[in-house]
């Protein structure tokens, strides 16, 4: 989920133990960088608390209802302030160090057909996507109607990726990490025969052949593994969609965290983000790699500076206007929260907001409701959301 080989230093298992404290801000700021940031007051009021392990939060455009993640194995929803269970997977999810249950996607017409997707670690271990339908007879999923969509062995406990977000071309796009380990162990990062290490992009519910379809766009329809989509990811933990642009913010090793920033659909098929030839845009095991034909982010920071990088969203709510457009991401250990707008491709107004906002403890994820509004997640057990200050 987070990073399991962070340094030698931090361990996978105990990050959920560990508080991680720095005094100065993560990323440095420009003069002229400055005078570009935003000028919001903003803070972060808490809607829920008292949750076990939230990983991720989201919601149907146009709906109250929140839908909560919690890597034990359970959905719950918020609404009209109180929280409440809508399915219950605990006896299925291996919820250990980054494994459970990891990734929550409603479908693009959930409101009419009710469908919604999970993604889950179990045994020992298999990444897994499943299908439910809500039943608002029962006020909840309904366990009958789970269907599997998709499953993918893992060779290690970390490194599991498990976002799954519908992109604006109607398909479901996986991430997948390289496997686990260190210094890509089970060289996946650019084998393009396996979805480890991949984003995968599907086609699953009403309209498409079962148990999931390959796009006729996807790159390579003849390959191994030919619903990869784009390769070279490291642990693509976090990603989201604006408009036609992907964010995919994935961790890195001990040298850099990174943000990339491509285009949905078939026009960027096949990229290659890098790893394990580059982290970040340094070279890191092929000195030759500024050569390569890679894709390069946007936007890095040292992994020194935090742990592990928590990819979030562009802001588009209505409450606070002035960050229309921003990019808001953070780190797991550190908690603090920072933004940038990207304009022709370069990654401008950067800031921080731990000034502002303190420290999320535990930074999970990110997620937004059914108005744009931006939340933040805590692995200890709260949601947040992200309002105007007086």
């Amino acid at each position: 989920m987070i990073k399991s080989s962070v340094s030698a230093k931090i361990k996978p298992h105990m990050l959920a133990f560990l508080l991680v404290v720095f005094s100065t801000p993560l990323f440095a700021q420009t003069n002229a960088e400055a005078i570009q940031s935003p000028t919001a007051k903003i803070k972060l009021t808490r809607v829920a608390q008292g949750l076990a392990s939230p990983v991720f939060v989201t919601a149907a455009p146009g709906d109250s209802r929140l839908f909560i993640v919690q890597q034990n194995g359970i959905v719950s929803v918020l609404e009209d302030t109180k929280v409440r269970d809508v399915l219950n997977i605990i006896e299925r999810v291996t919820h250990a160090g980054e494994a459970g249950l990891l990734g929550l996607a409603l479908h693009p017409d959930f409101l009419n057909n009710n469908l919604a997707y999970v993604s889950y670690t179990k045994g020992n271990l298999t990444s897994v996507i499943e299908e439910y339908r809500f039943d608002e007879n029962l006020r909840g999923f309904d366990p009958a109607s789970r269907r599997e969509v998709y499953a993918l062995d893992q060779p290690a406990g970390n490194h599991n990726g498990g976002m799954i977000a519908f992109g604006p071309d109607g398909y479901l796009y996986v991430g997948f990490g390289d496997g686990g380990g260190a210094n890509d162990t089970y060289a996946n990062g650019q084998n393009f025969d396996t979805p480890l290490g991949a984003i995968v992009r599907i086609g699953v519910g009403p309209g498409f052949a079962q148990p999931f379809a390959i796009p006729d766009d996807n790159p390579d329809l003849n390959a191994p593994a030919p619903e990869s989509w784009v390769y070279g990811a490291r642990n693509p933990w976090r990603f989201s969609f604006d408009g036609d642009q992907l964010y995919i913010a994935d961790v890195g090793q001990s040298g850099e965290e990174e943000v990339h920033v491509i285009g949905a659909g078939s026009a960027s098929s096949c990229l290659n983000l890098g790893w394990p030839l580059a982290e970040g845009n340094s070279c890191f095991s092929d000195a030759a790699c500024r050569q390569k034909d890679l894709d390069w982010p946007v936007l890095t920071y040292p992994t020194g500076e935090g742990c592990a990088i928590t990819g979030g969203y562009v802001y588009r709510g209505k409450n606070i206007p002035d960050l229309n457009g921003h990019y808001f991401y953070g780190d797991f250990c550190t908690g603090e929260i920072s933004s940038f707008l990207l304009m022709d491709g370069v990654a401008t107004s950067k800031r921080s907001w731990a000034g502002m906002l303190g420290r999320v403890e535990f930074l999970s994820s990110f997620g937004t409701d059914g108005f744009g509004e931006l939340y933040a997640v805590s692995l200890t057990g709260s949601i947040f959301r992200l309002d105007p200050a007086e």
